[in-house]
Formats: C-alpha cells, structure tokens, sequence
C-alpha cells in the first residue's frame, strides 16, 4: 500500500516540476525588457555626453527622435522648434518623416487650429490627434498629412525650466491609433531632453553673442589707447616743433643774427615734423 504522504509528496513534486518552463519563460521576457531599459537608459546617457560636449543641436535632437522611435515600432517622431517671434515653428528633427511633409511643415503658423503641434505650441498643452481623417484640428493640414500617410499624431509642448514654450514633440502614426501609457513615459523622456538641448543651444548663442561684444568693445578700448597713445607722441613732436621755431624767432631778433645759428633749430623742425607725420600715417594704416 502506498504511503499517503509520501504520494503527496510526489504529487507536489510533479506540481512544481511543470510549473517550471513557465516560470523560466517570464523570467526570459523580464530579462528582455530589462535589457531594453538599459539600452533605452545607455542611449539617454551617450546623447547627453554629447550635449556636455556641445555637439550641435540638430544632431542631439536627431539622435534623440532616433531612440525614441526605436521603442515603439510603427512610431515616427519629430521635433519642432518655436521661431524667435513665438508665431512660427521651425524645423528641429524628424528623420524618419517624409522629406516632403517636413519642408511643408517647416515655416508654418501656431495657432489654435494649426495641427497638433502647432496647436500644442499656442495653447501650451499636450495635443491628442487619434484619427487626421476626421479631427478638426487638422482641416488645413489634412491634406497634406495623409499625402504623406500621416493618421495620428500626438504632441507635447517642449518647455524650458522656467515654463516658457520652446517647442513640440511629437509622434506620428500611419494608421489611427490611441496613446497608451508607454507613449507617455516617451514623451516625458523626449521633452525633457529636447529642453535641455534647446535651452543649452540658446546659452551657447547668447555667450557668444556676449564674447563678441566684449571683444568688439576691447578692440575699441585698445584702439582708443592707441589714438591717445599716437596723439601723445604727436603733442611731443609739436611741442619740440615751437621751441624750434620760439629758438628761430629770438635769433631774429637780434641785431645781428648768425644765418649758421638757424640751422640746428630748423633741422629739429624738419626731424619732428616728420615723426609727426609717420605718427599720423601709422594711424590712418591702423584704419584700413
């Protein structure tokens, strides 16, 4: 007769036993989406090393929509700058979008019906677009959106630190299509980025600016020390040019003066006279 609780035993043994391929199956997706956030993670982390190293905007933004779009198949990304008169968007990334829709994008207005970045950009809001088709938001864009095979778009105002509006990011679909929560969670890691790659541009644009108004206002010091510097050495060969002449002009008034007795006092006029003159043509060289 068998032992019941060894039979148990057995039973639970077997139990487990299946259980196990199913166990060891989850922990191979769990280990598949580990390795996509650290990837997703290394990628954050190689495109800020290249914001720290002031790689150009365009390319920081380029490769950001780039990772983005790796994470969600079928999904194509943009970035949109806001123009420096707050009424326009400019061109800021979007590789994988047709050549044709970018240009005819790049230039166009904000405003409370202009799509969905243009709209995001003027009320300051993420803007959902499920479906171009049919969406109102969309009526002088539509055309040219399902040209281009364009069916949804979402975006999300870029904001600086302060909540200025500096842009958009946005995700495209080709068929229509409601957001989920993954896309959130790409959408805060795309805006956060992208702002601090926009507003790092922009202090690199003003410190520029900057440097070149403090060394244009150093050269024009350094050129007003050199016409006081020139107009001290012209002073000096004036002065000795009078007393030459003051020497000449009491000579003469003697009874009897010595014609031989004029000579030293003339050649210092000549010699001063001519060091002025090279003064003054250094000056006018300096110039040209």
């Amino acid at each position: 007769m068998d032992d019941p609780e060894k039979t148990l035993i057995l039973e639970d043994t077997a139990d487990k036993t299946q259980k196990l391929p199913r166990l060891e199956t989850n922990l191979f997706k769990t280990d598949a989406e580990k390795k996509k956030q650290d990837d997703f993670r290394r990628g954050q982390s190689k495109i800020l090393q290249r914001l720290a190293a002031n790689a150009p905007l365009t390319e920081i933004l380029e490769r950001l929509v780039l990772l983005i779009e790796a994470q969600s198949p079928g999904m194509l990304c943009s970035i949109l700058l806001l123009s420096d008169d707050g009424d326009h968007v400019r061109h800021g990334a979007a590789p994988s979008l047709p050549k044709e829709y970018v240009a005819a994008i790049d230039g166009s207005a904000i405003g409370p019906k202009h799509g969905s970045c243009g709209t995001a950009m003027y009320r300051g809001e993420p803007i959902v677009v499920t479906d171009i088709t049919v969406d109102p938001l969309w009526d002088d864009y539509r055309e040219l959106a399902l040209a281009n095979g364009l069916r949804a778009c979402w975006s999300t105002p870029i904001l600086s630190g302060r909540g200025k509006v500096l842009g958009s990011f946005a995700m495209y679909y080709q068929e229509p299509r409601t957001p989920t929560g993954d896309e959130a969670d790409l959408t805060e890691v795309g805006t956060r980025i992208a702002g601090l790659a926009i507003e790092h541009h922009a202090a690199k644009e003003i410190l520029a600016r900057t440097q070149a108004q403090l060394a244009q206002a150093s050269y024009a010091a350094d050129k007003g020390k050199a016409a006081l510097s020139s107009a001290d050495e012209i002073n000096q060969q004036l002065e000795a040019i009078v007393m030459a002449a003051k020497s000449c002009l009491e000579m003469l008034d003697e009874d009897k003066p010595e014609i031989a007795n004029f000579r030293g006092p003339l050649t210092n006029i000549v010699t001063h006279g001519r060091q002025a003159l090279d003064v003054i043509a250094r000056i006018r060289s300096s110039q040209n």
